[in-house]
């Protein structure tokens, strides 16, 4: 007989944090209420990306641009199994047997949709240059002065567990759906809608980014290309991203080196004839900023020309 769950007892009683320690996830910082991991969902996360929500058991994973319950984070991490296998390992973990029914009135949390109703409220935005830490954090990504008419300060404050709340400030610019996609030394997320993030230039060549710093350090290196842009802002957006880059005559792809930007990358080439992959620059980085970071640090990038710079990687 097949097992029937009641999945919203599932959903409301087993603990996400707990699930993830048992599965050998900590958190690696705590903001506002909110713990963020490396994501366990995808390959080579390099900050912390994946976060979970306290209060309302919710996760979010910033790189892939999903969400969800317990429930969601069972069929996103046991990706290979069925449901219902997917969920039975889920309930081993909390320590519950597959159909077992499950008491209401003990461990129960309370959802709230929190996107409903913003955590968030924003002071200011103010240009690039008036915040030490917002610039020494953007020179140490090597595009500070690059940055200017594209980045800007934001200051916003979020609400706590306790309701009271914390004055915070990053790097930001506004997607395409006015979102913010916010930007410091130990954070990156998005405030309001998530959305991609279109630069105008050449009507006839685009390029396509992953995230708003690796446009600026293509940017940075080459100049005078007059190239329009599209910057993702997650990989989530590649099928819209690439439906938009079918009217250009030329695309080329800087997605990362890890294993959703070579997916993605090959997903890119074999939709649009002609496109080409442009991430052979920095071959042996995992992005185009990790591989300006390092120009910068050897002196190289002073010395070169966009020619000499295009012919492959300096070491």
């Amino acid at each position: 007989m097949d097992t029937k769950f009641d999945l919203v007892n599932i959903r409301e009683s087993t603990d996400l944090v707990n699930i993830l320690k048992l599965l050998g996830y900590e958190p690696l910082r705590k903001s506002g209420g909110e713990l963020f991991y490396l994501s366990m969902l995808r390959e080579n996360d390099s900050s912390p990306s994946f976060c979970v929500n306290e209060k309302s058991g919710l996760w979010y994973d910033h790189g892939m641009g999903k969400g969800g319950s317990v429930i969601e984070f069972a069929i996103s991490y046991w990706s290979n199994l069925p449901f219902k296998d997917a969920i039975n390992e889920l309930l081993k973990l909390s320590g519950q047997l597959p159909g077992e029914p499950i008491n209401r009135a003990q461990g129960v949390k309370q959802t709230s949709l929190l996107m409903r109703e913003p955590s968030y409220i924003i002071r200011e935005v103010k240009p690039l240059g008036s915040n030490t830490s917002i610039t020494n954090y953007l020179k140490s990504r090597g595009i500070f002065e690059v940055a200017q008419g594209h980045l800007k300060e934001l200051y916003y404050s979020i609400k706590l567990q306790d309701n009271s709340r914390r004055e915070v400030f990053a790097a930001a610019w506004q997607n395409e759906l006015n979102g913010w996609e916010v930007r410091s030394m130990n954070f990156k997320g998005c405030l309001d809608k998530k959305a991609m993030s279109f630069i105008a230039g050449n009507d006839s060549k685009i390029n396509l980014f992953e995230g708003m710093m690796d446009f600026l350090s293509w940017k940075k290196l080459f100049p005078g290309e007059p190239s329009s842009a599209l910057i993702l802002n997650t990989l989530s957006f590649l099928n819209p991203a690439l439906e938009r880059a079918k009217t250009f005559a030329v695309v080329e792809l800087f997605f990362d080196h890890d294993k959703a930007g070579r997916k993605a990358t090959a997903e890119a080439l074999s939709i649009i004839p002609g496109s080409t992959d442009g991430s052979g620059f920095y071959a042996g980085y995992n992005d185009f900023n990790e591989k300006l970071q390092n120009l910068l640090s050897e002196g190289k990038y002073l010395n070169s020309s966009a020619d000499e710079l295009r012919k492959g990687p300096v070491r």
